[in-house]
C-alpha cells in the first residue's frame, strides 16, 4: 500500500457514516491485528478534520465497540477521547468495558480514557474511579491506577491530594497486575516526577503503614529511574525498610536501592585550592 494512500479512502468511509469499514482500511495498514501508531494518529487527525458532532462519535465509537478486533476497539477509544468533558458517563461505560478486556493493548486504551476522564471530567468521574479502586475487579483497579498516572502528567498543584487520595487504597492491593504498576509505575515514574513534595510525604506515611503492601509501594517508589533527583531521601528510606519484619518488604527495598544507587548523582567534591 503506498505510503497514506489508505486515508482518503478512510476518510471516504467517515464520510459514508461506516466506522467499520473506515477501521478495515486503518487495520489493513498493519500487520497481523498491530497498527502503528502514527496510523492512529493519521486517522484520529481524520476524524477530528471532519468534526463529527458528538452523537455521531458516540454511535461510530459504540458500533465498533460491538466487534472483537483489537483496532476497533482502539479506534473507538481514540474517537470517544474528547468527550471525556461532555459526556463522562458514556465515556467511563467505555472504559469499563475496554478494561476488562483480555488484549493488553485494548486495556492500555481504557487506562487512557480513564487519565483523560480525571484530567476532564474530574468532579463527575471521581466517583466511579473511586469504586473500581476499592472493587473487585482487579483490571478495573489497574486501569484507575495507571489512568491516575496519565491524568498526574497535567501536573496540576490542585490535582496532587485528590489524585494521590485516589489511588491510596491500591496500595493494599494483593494482586500483582496492580500492584506492579503502582509504587514502581505511577508512584515512582509520575507521581514523584509531577508532584515530589505532596508524593514524598506520603511515601513517608506508607513506609510505615501496618500493612506490606504499603510498605512495599513506599520501597518500589524510588526504583524508578525520575526518583535519582530525590536520592538522599530514597536511599535513607530504604535503609530502613531494607531491615523491615516483611521478607517481602525487605527485598523490593533492596533492589530499589540497588537500583537508586546506581542513579544517585555523583557526591559533589571538594576542589583543593
Amino acid at each position: 500500500m503506498i505510503p497514506d494512500e489508505w486515508l482518503a479512502r478512510f476518510e471516504e468511509q467517515l464520510r459514508r457514516g461506516d466506522p467499520l469499514a473506515a477501521s478495515d482500511i486503518l487495520r489493513k495498514t498493519g500487520a497481523n491485528g498491530w497498527v502503528k501508531k502514527e496510523r492512529f494518529g493519521a486517522a484520529i487527525r481524520v476524524v477530528d478534520a471532519l468534526r463529527p458532532p458528538p452523537i455521531v462519535r458516540l454511535d461510530w465509537a459504540q458500533r465498533l465497540l460491538a466487534h472483537p478486533r483489537r483496532v476497533d476497539k482502539d479506534f473507538a477509544a481514540l474517537i470517544l477521547l474528547p468527550l471525556a468533558a461532555s459526556h463522562p458517563k458514556e465515556v467511563a461505560r467505555a472504559a469499563h468495558r475496554l478494561a476488562r478486556e483480555e488484549d493488553w493493548e485494548v486495556r492500555e486504551s481504557a487506562a487512557t480514557l480513564v487519565g483523560r476522564l480525571l484530567t476532564a471530567a474530574f468532579d463527575a468521574f471521581a466517583p466511579t474511579a473511586r469504586e473500581w479502586v476499592r472493587g473487585g475487579d482487579a483490571r478495573l483497579r489497574r486501569a484507575v491506577v495507571v489512568g491516575a498516572k496519565h491524568a498526574a502528567r497535567e501536573r496540576r498543584p490542585d490535582r496532587a491530594e485528590a489524585l494521590l487520595d485516589l489511588i491510596e487504597p491500591a496500595l493494599r492491593d494483593h494482586d500483582e497486575y496492580v500492584r506492579r504498576n503502582l509504587g514502581p509505575f505511577a508512584i515512582g515514574d509520575q507521581f514523584l516526577r509531577s508532584y515530589p513534595d505532596a508524593t514524598l510525604a506520603r511515601i513517608a506515611r506508607w513506609a510505615h503503614d501496618q500493612d506490606e503492601n504499603v510498605r512495599w509501594n513506599a520501597a518500589m517508589a524510588f526504583s524508578a529511574a525520575s526518583a535519582a533527583r530525590h536520592a538522599g531521601v530514597g536511599l535513607a528510606l530504604l535503609d530502613t525498610l531494607a531491615r523491615d519484619r516483611s521478607t517481602f518488604v525487605r527485598r523490593g527495598a533492596l533492589a530499589a536501592r540497588r537500583r537508586l544507587a546506581a542513579r544517585a548523582p555523583a557526591p559533589a567534591q571538594t576542589v583543593a585550592t
